[in-house]
C-alpha cells in the first residue's frame, strides 16, 4: 500500500482537507472534504483561534459510513498563504561523509541543514526548500536527490520560501491546538505551481492567479518554478454581498444565482425573471438576468483593475514583455461562468484559462493547493527531520 498523507488548507471561510498519496507523478485521493467555519481567516490571520481549533480536531478523526471509511489522522501538510512572501535562491555545497564517497541520506540532511541554519537577509521565518538542482563532481547535474550516486561533494541549487513569524506562528497555534503535528509546511502558490507542472497542457511561464472567496492571489511562475506572489483583497463573496444588497436576499439564495447564472449572455424568446422579492410592502420586485449581469460586470471592473495592479508590480523587476504571459486561473473564485470572456480582453496576457484539479474525488478548484502540497512533498526532502509518525490510521470499514 502507498504511504498516504494529509494535506490541510485554512480558507477564509472552510477548511479543506485531502488525503491521498502520489504515485508516477499523479495524486490518488482517499478522501477530500471541506468544513465551514464562518470567516475566520482574513488575510493571513487567525481571527478565532478557539473555532479554527476545533474544526481542525473534527476532521482530525472521521468517518464515512457511505465509502465504508473511518480516518485518523495524527499529522498533515500544512498550507500557508503567501502574504509576506520571500523567495530567496542559495547554493550550499557539504563534504560526502561516507568511506565509498556515495551520498546517501545523511548528506542530503547535512545539506538541508546548512540551507536552515544560514542566515537569510530579512526577519522572515524559513518554510520550505525547493531545491532546483544537485551538483556533482564532473559537473554532473541531478533534479531529484542523487542517493548512491559516487562523489566526493554535493552541490545544491535552491529556492528558500520565507515568511512572516506571525502566519506561521497563528497557523501552528492553531493546529497544536486541534491536535495535529504539522509534518511540513507549503506555501499555496508553490503547492499549485507543482500540481499544475503534472500537467501537460500547461506552459512552463505563466501568471498564476488564485481567486479565493475573500483574497486573490498573483504568482508569477517561470521555468515551472514560483518566483514571486503578490495578493488583494477581492474574492468570490464582493459579487454575492453586492447580490444580496440588490436584490435584497439571503446569502445562500445569492450565492445560487451567482453560480447558476453567472455572467449569462444566453438569447432568450421570452425574459423570465431569476427571482422575485417582496419590497416589504407586499409589492413583488422582478430581478431579471440583466441586471445580474450589471452586477458582475460592476465588482468584475473593480477585480480586473486590483488584478492589473497586482501584476504590474509583480512584473516590475522583469521586462514588460513578461505581461503576455498566458494567465492561469485557480481557485473556487475560477468557475464564474463569463470570467474569462470578460477578464481576456482587459488584460496583456497572451491567453487566459481557468484549470481544475484532474484528481478523482477532488476535481474541485478549492482543492488545487492540497493536491499540490501532496506532490511537493514526494519530490522533495522536508528541510525539517520529523521522526513522529507520519500519518495516523486510515482503513476501510470492512464489508458486512
Amino acid at each position: 500500500m502507498e504511504k498516504y498523507v494529509a494535506a490541510i488548507e485554512f480558507g477564509s471561510k472552510k477548511i479543506k482537507l485531502v488525503v491521498g498519496y502520489e504515485l508516477d507523478g499523479k495524486v490518488y485521493v482517499l478522501y477530500a472534504l471541506t468544513k465551514p467555519y464562518g470567516h475566520i481567516v482574513e488575510a493571513g490571520s487567525v481571527t478565532n483561534q478557539q473555532k479554527l481549533a476545533q474544526s481542525i480536531a473534527d476532521v482530525r478523526k472521521f468517518s464515512d459510513p457511505s465509502a465504508k471509511l473511518k480516518v485518523s489522522i495524527s499529522e498533515a501538510l500544512l498550507c500557508l498563504p503567501p502574504f509576506g512572501l520571500e523567495i530567496f535562491e542559495t547554493k550550499q555545497v557539504t563534504t560526502v561523509i561516507s568511506d565509498e564517497a556515495k551520498i546517501g541520506n545523511l548528506d542530503i540532511k547535512n545539506i538541508y541543514s546548512l540551507i536552515k541554519n544560514g542566515a537569510l537577509p530579512l526577519e522572515n521565518q524559513l518554510i520550505d526548500v525547493a531545491p532546483q538542482r544537485y551538483v556533482l563532481d564532473q559537473g554532473r547535474s541531478f533534479l531529484k536527490p542523487p542517493l548512491n550516486e559516487t562523489s566526493s561533494t554535493l552541490t545544491v541549487f535552491a529556492k528558500v520560501h520565507t515568511l512572516p513569524k506571525r502566519i506561521i506562528g497563528e497557523f501552528k497555534a492553531a493546529m497544536a491546538a486541534g491536535g495535529l503535528n504539522i509534518k511540513r509546511s507549503v506555501v499555496a502558490p508553490f503547492a499549485a505551481s507543482e500540481l499544475l507542472s503534472t500537467y501537460e497542457d500547461i506552459p512552463s511561464d505563466y501568471i498564476l492567479v488564485d481567486i479565493g472567496s475573500n483574497i486573490t492571489t498573483v504568482s508569477l511562475v517561470g521555468d515551472k518554478e514560483l518566483f514571486a506572489s503578490r495578493f488583494f483583497e477581492w474574492g468570490g463573496d464582493r459579487i454575492t454581498e453586492r447580490i444580496v444588497e440588490s436584490f435584497n436576499i439571503n446569502e445562500a439564495d445569492a450565492e445560487k444565482y451567482k453560480i447558476t447564472y453567472g455572467i449569462d449572455k444566453r438569447e432568450m424568446n421570452f425574459k423570465a425573471p431569476i427571482c422575485i422579492t417582496d419590497d416589504g410592502e407586499g409589492n413583488e420586485v422582478k430581478h431579471y438576468t440583466d441586471e445580474l449581469n450589471a452586477i458582475i460586470k460592476n465588482e468584475l471592473d473593480l477585480f480586473v483593475k486590483q488584478l492589473n495592479g497586482a501584476i504590474d508590480e509583480l512584473l516590475k523587476p522583469y521586462d514588460s514583455s513578461s505581461k503576455a504571459l498566458p494567465m492561469i486561473l485557480i481557485g473556487g473564485g475560477s468557475r464564474l461562468n463569463g470570467l474569462i470572456e470578460f477578464v481576456e480582453p482587459k488584460v496583456q496576457s497572451e491567453t487566459v484559462r481557468a484549470v481544475a484539479p484532474r484528481s478523482l474525488g477532488a476535481r474541485n478548484p478549492t482543492f488545487t493547493n492540497c493536491l499540490g502540497m501532496i506532490i511537493a512533498n514526494s519530490r522533495y526532502p522536508n528541510v525539517y527531520d520529523e521522526t513522529h509518525p507520519r500519518v495516523g490510521q486510515l482503513q476501510r470499514e470492512p464489508n458486512k
